[in-house]
Order: structure tokens, then sequence, then C-alpha cells
């Protein structure tokens, strides 16, 4: 009989992971694909701009989300809807280039001006992203996070839970987002993939986040 039991609710809980899994997938899809365009006129203004890091190789070339990412984010800076942008992305190899330096000097090259740019380089992960780059900012009530369609609320959710271990003043978190989903450069097809990883990192970051704010000396390497 205890076996038997053992296996049943086994048996629920993995059902129950399926359904879970099944309807967060087709959440992002929803989100992804039905995101609106940002129309700059309706944006209300902010104290500053995250731009989030979205993959960079060892040599220090930004891939083209991130080129992307930071494009709009020099857009929302010329449009006059925040004075500074943070951009947060770590390193891709020991001793190398990190990835918001590197936005950072791609964002001047569009005519960013340097006392606008933050540059916070130690994150490795979205929940990083907001424990790092939210000290940068310590006055900012109203942040603009700047990321593709499929990641917002993902993004949203980290930077919401890092105000609150953080005790930070933000209390308006505005979504912008770049592109809608990441597609196969040479043909234009969606990379599915990638919705499916969104699907199990939500749950994955919500575990760590949990596991970390229960800790109790933090430890930060859980989140990467």
């Amino acid at each position: 009989m205890g076996v038997m039991l053992l296996v049943r609710s086994v048996g629920r809980l993995f059902k129950f992971a399926i359904l879970a899994f099944v309807l967060m997938t087709l959440s992002i899809l929803a989100w992804t694909f039905m995101w609106p365009q940002p129309e700059l006129r309706a944006l209300q203004p902010a104290d500053a701009i995250v731009c989030l890091g979205g993959g960079m190789n060892a040599n220090g070339a930004l891939s083209a989300p991130t080129l992307t990412r930071v494009e709009r984010c020099v857009q929302l800076f010329e449009a006059g809807l925040a004075p500074v942008i943070v951009f947060s992305g770590g390193i891709a190899r020991p001793n190398g280039p990190s990835a918001g330096r590197q936005m950072g000097r791609i964002a001047m090259t569009l005519g960013l001006p340097q006392n606008a740019i933050v540059q916070e380089g130690l994150a490795q992960s979205t929940l990083q992203n907001a424990l790092f780059s939210l000290p940068l900012i310590p006055n900012a009530e109203r942040i603009i996070i700047v990321t593709e369609a499929f990641h917002l609320p993902r993004s949203w959710a980290s930077f919401r839970w890092a105000r609150w271990e953080l005790g930070h003043p933000a209390n308006s978190f505005t979504l912008v987002m770049s592109e809608d989903v990441r597609r196969d450069p040479l043909t234009g097809d969606v990379r599915w993939n990638i919705i499916v990883r969104e699907s199990l990192a939500i749950w994955f970051n919500a575990v760590r986040a949990l596991a970390y704010s229960v800790a109790p000396h933090n430890p930060v390497y859980w989140l990467h």
C-alpha cells in the first residue's frame, strides 16, 4: 500500500508539472507575440533605463539580440524618457570584457553621452541583473526595463524580487520590448527552443530566488 501510494503521488506530481509547463509555455507564446510595440509618446518618463545583456561570445562580441536591446535603449534616451542607462551583463571568460562594458561602448557609438552610461559587469543571470543593477541607481523610483518580449515578465518578476530583497525605493517598472523573439539570422524563423527554455527558466528562477531569500548568508552564486 505504501509503495502504491508513493507511485500515485509521484504520478500526480508529474502530471501537475507537465500541466504547469504547458500553461506557462502557452502564456509565454501569448505575451511574446501580442506584446505591443512601444509607442514612445505614450511612455511615462523614468529615472533610469536598465538594458539587460542578452549574449556575448568569449571575444566580447555582442549577440544580435543584445545589440537590438542597446539600440532600443538609446532610442528611449533620445526621446527624453530617462537621464541614464544601466547596461547590465557579466563576463564570458575570465579576465574578459563584461557585456555591460561592451554595451556601453556600442551605445556611445550610437551617440549616447558617456555621463549617461552606468555599467554593471558582474551579472550572469536575470536575477543577478536585477540584484546588481538596482544599487547603482539607489534613488530611482521609476525604471524602464528593456529586453525581448518573451523575457520581459521574468525580468519584471526578478526586479520586483530584488527591490524587496534590497529595500530599494523603486516602485514602478515599465516593460519595453526590444523585439518579440529571437529568430534565425538566415531564415528569419522563430527559434522555438528559446520559448521552451524560457518556460523552464521562470520556474527555475522562482526556486533560486526563494532559496536565496531564505538562506542565512544570501549566497549570490546560487543565482548564477
